[in-house]
C-alpha cells in the first residue's frame, strides 16, 4: 500500500508540473467555454423568464460537455513525448496508481473548466437577477465530472495507437456519455424548474447519475490495467 501511494504521488506531481508549464492545455478549453456561452447569450437575446432555467441548463451542460471532451482527449499527450508511455509500461508501476494519477488530473482540469462555465452562464444568461446557481447544481456538475473523467482517461489510452483517433474518440465518447449528460440535465431541471431537492432526486435521475459514475469508474479502472500491460 505504501508503494502504491508513493507511485501515485510521484506520477501526480509530475503530471501537475506538466499541466502547469503547459497552460495552453487547460486555457484552450476554458476559452472555448467562454466563447460558447457568449454565443448562446447573443444568439437568444431576450428570453421569457419561465424559459431561462432551461436555457441556462442546456447552454451550461452543452458547453461544459464539449469543453471537457477537448481536455480529456489530450490527457495522455505528455506521455507520448520521448516514448514515456512505452517506458512506463515496462516499469513495475501499479496500473491503478497510474490511472488514479491521470484521473485526478482530469478531475482538477474539469473543475477548472466547470466552475467558470457555471459562473459565466449565470452572468450572461440570467437576466432576472435571481441566482440560478446552487450547491445542488455544483454537486450535480461534480458528479457528472467524476463519471466523464474516468471515460476520458480510458478512451485517451485506447486511442494512443489509433491513426484515426481524432475521429474515433468522439464517436465512442459521445454515446457513452449520453446517459450521464441526460441524468445531469434532468436532475438540474428538477432543481431549478420543479424545486426538488437532492434527497428526492437520489431515487430518480441523480441516483442514475451516481450509478453510472460508479460503473464507469470501476470498469475504466479495470480496463486501464489491461491496456497498459507490457507486450
Amino acid at each position: 500500500m505504501k508503494r502504491f501511494f508513493t507511485q501515485y504521488r510521484a506520477m501526480l506531481w509530475q503530471n501537475l508540473q506538466v499541466e502547469w508549464t503547459n497552460s495552453e492545455r487547460w486555457l484552450s478549453p476554458l476559452l472555448f467555454s467562454a466563447t460558447m456561452i457568449l454565443l448562446f447569450a447573443f444568439s437568444f437575446g431576450q428570453v421569457k423568464q419561465e424559459f431561462l432555467p432551461q436555457l441556462f441548463i442546456a447552454a451550461t451542460f452543452l458547453t461544459a460537455f464539449f469543453s471537457l471532451q477537448i481536455a480529456f482527449s489530450r490527457v495522455l499527450e505528455p506521455d507520448m513525448q520521448d516514448r514515456v508511455f512505452e517506458q512506463l509500461r515496462t516499469y513495475p508501476v501499479s496500473p491503478s496508481a497510474w490511472f488514479l494519477s491521470k484521473y485526478t488530473i482530469v478531475i482538477l482540469l474539469g473543475i477548472l473548466i466547470l466552475i467558470p462555465t457555471l459562473f459565466l452562464s449565470n452572468l450572461f444568461l440570467n437576466e432576472t437577477g435571481a441566482p440560478l446557481l446552487s450547491s445542488g447544481l455544483f454537486l450535480i456538475g461534480l458528479g457528472s465530472l467524476l463519471s466523464l473523467g474516468a471515460l476520458g482517461v480510458l478512451l485517451s489510452t485506447m486511442m494512443l495507437r489509433s491513426n484515426a483517433k481524432q475521429i474515433l474518440y468522439p464517436l465512442i465518447y459521445f454515446p457513452l456519455t449520453t446517459p450521464v449528460l441526460l441524468s445531469a440535465v434532468e436532475s438540474s431541471r428538477a432543481i431549478l424548474v420543479d424545486g426538488k431537492d437532492l434527497s428526492y432526486l437520489l431515487s430518480s435521475w441523480l441516483g442514475l447519475l451516481v450509478i453510472f459514475g460508479i460503473m464507469y469508474f470501476t470498469l475504466c479502472l479495470l480496463l486501464f490495467g489491461e491496456l497498459v500491460k507490457p507486450e
